[in-house]
């Protein structure tokens, strides 16, 4: 069985497949003298197609798999993962793979067993510029009760050399990696068998066991598990397991390895990868983990709002059918950024000034700031938001939700001082969130001018989960900037935006 360790791939989806240079270099280092067979670096994308940020494992450069070639020596395979969505034609995946022919010894390829697309092609070029082709099947738990799947899959046989189970929702347990490989086995006992686990369920280790007493041909594991959503199969664990019957790791080896891990826990403690409530749903439910990894990461859900909506449990809605039916001129719009607390005398100086200004408050952080002006205005408020605002404003103010209230987001039972947005047609994904619904209500309102205050923005410094709104806010603004008059009153790290300051508009 070979061993492939997919750290810097998988645990890209926490990092914006950015990662320290000195933890690379340690790592790689650590690699070299592991009995570890191949590492899976990344992706080959195509610059062409992705319009946020992703770092240099996501683009992966010839002096990058050169360089990553020589540290881990000749004996380690590398492998690289790609996404088809990325690319429009075979031909252009082609050009692009032919680049690396010498530095990558492994494509593999994530397949949805329902795939329509051009896989086919996609596949039958890469093996002819002589990669080692393997198919990553993702949702093989379907395998367990739909057999037109593996039909389907070895339609493309001649095509790839691996076929990976991947147990895309963690929601795999005992005897299933069992059943799966019988009914493979069946079909062609020669194919080459990969295993790829989720620990949803916290049952990566049982069942890549499981797969290993079946005799599979390849195992993934990442230092620390760490992968997208509630993560993988443990290194270190595997490792320490293969030992115990092999004696495989000397002392040395040992002190190397927790040097390294003890660098990945750091940011674990930091981005909190692993199984957790929501995740163990999604496992139990066979719900997508990326979505649970969504509401996680977007801060606007309590981990009671995400598990129960995960588990499909029914919420109660209440019907809001008040609009914002009338119109402002001049609209400020506050957010929750630090610029806010640190100017906030210059702010109430403006507004007391001008007390035809309407405010819509991005969330409920600075209402006491700005409790004794003397303006209009109104709070946005989405998932958990109301949780945080204080009764009496709950009883005085006014609120503003997203059109269309999903089952994640709290109302309180009195609702009439609550108003919703007429038209919000920002993609799903980011159209619940407080900017997004703040700018919604702001076009609705047909200001002519709109401020804004305190959207510093996230930088990489911080939390990876942070800088992921920071990713998210510059989508929203990017997609008003040419539908609003949108002035940043306090500076920002937001791009392509209007910068003025509140000290212009001040004596």
């Amino acid at each position: 069985m070979k061993i492939l360790d997919c750290t810097l791939r998988d645990g890209g989806y926490y990092t914006n497949w950015d990662f320290d240079k000195e933890l690379t270099h340690d790592y790689y280092k650590l690699i070299k003298t592991l009995p570890i067979d191949i590492v899976e670096i990344g992706y080959r994308g195509n610059p062409n197609k992705k319009n946020s940020y992703l770092g240099e494992f996501y683009f992966l450069t010839k002096s990058n798999l050169k360089k990553i070639k020589h540290f881990i020596g000749i004996k380690k395979k590398i492998s690289i993962m790609v996404d088809t969505k990325d690319w429009d034609s075979p031909s252009e995946l082609y050009k692009n793979l032919y680049e690396c022919k010498k530095l990558v010894d492994i494509v593999r390829f994530a397949v949805n067993p329902n795939t329509k697309s051009q896989i086919k092609k996609f596949l039958a070029i890469t093996k002819k510029l002589g990669f080692t082709v393997c198919v990553n099947l993702m949702y093989s738990h379907l395998i367990l009760h739909k057999n037109e799947i593996l039909k389907n899959i070895f339609n493309l046989k001649p095509y790839f050399d691996v076929l990976y189970i991947v147990d895309s929702y963690g929601s795999l347990v005992n005897g299933d990696i069992t059943n799966i490989i019988k009914k493979i086995r069946a079909i062609d006992i020669k194919c080459k068998l990969g295993f790829h686990s989720h620990n949803n369920l916290e049952l990566a280790f049982s069942n890549s066991l499981e797969a290993i007493n079946e005799k599979i041909d390849y195992l993934d594991c990442t230092i620390t598990g760490m992968g997208r959503g509630a993560g993988n199969l443990k290194t270190e664990l595997l490792l320490t397991y293969l030992n115990l019957k092999n004696k495989i790791l000397k002392l040395n080896e040992y002190k190397n390895l927790a040097n390294v891990v003890g660098k990945f826990e750091e940011i674990k403690l930091k981005e909190q990868w692993g199984t957790s409530l929501p995740y163990m749903i999604s496992g139990s439910t066979e719900t997508p983990q990326a979505e649970a990894m969504r509401l996680i990461k977007s801060k606007r859900y309590n981990l009671s709002d995400i598990a129960t909506y995960l588990s499909k449990g029914k919420i109660a809605q209440t019907q809001i059918t008040k609009f914002l039916n009338w119109k402002e001129k001049e609209i400020i719009i506050i957010g929750g950024g630090a610029s806010v607390k640190r100017n906030i005398n210059y702010f109430l100086e403006y507004l007391n000034k001008n007390k035809k200004i309407f405010i819509i408050f991005c969330g409920g952080r600075y209402l006491d700031s700005f409790k004794n002006i003397k303006n209009r205005s109104i709070i946005c408020v989405t998932g958990n938001e109301i949780n945080k605002i204080k009764h009496k404003h709950l009883k005085y103010s006014n609120f503003l939700i997203n059109n269309v209230i999903d089952e994640k987001t709290i109302l309180p039972k009195k609702i009439k001082n609550f108003y919703k947005v007429r038209n919000n047609n920002l993609k799903e994904s980011i159209n619940n969130s407080l900017l997004a619904i703040s700018l919604a209500g702001a076009k609705n309102l047909k200001a002519q001018k709109i401020f804004l205050i305190g959207f510093d923005g996230y930088n990489k410094s911080q939390k990876i989960n942070d800088y992921s709104l920071n990713t998210e806010n510059q989508k929203i603004f990017d997609y008003y900037r040419k539908k609003l008059k949108l002035t940043f009153l306090t500076d920002t790290i937001y791009e392509n935006v209007n910068k003025s300051s509140i000290f212009k508009l001040l004596n």
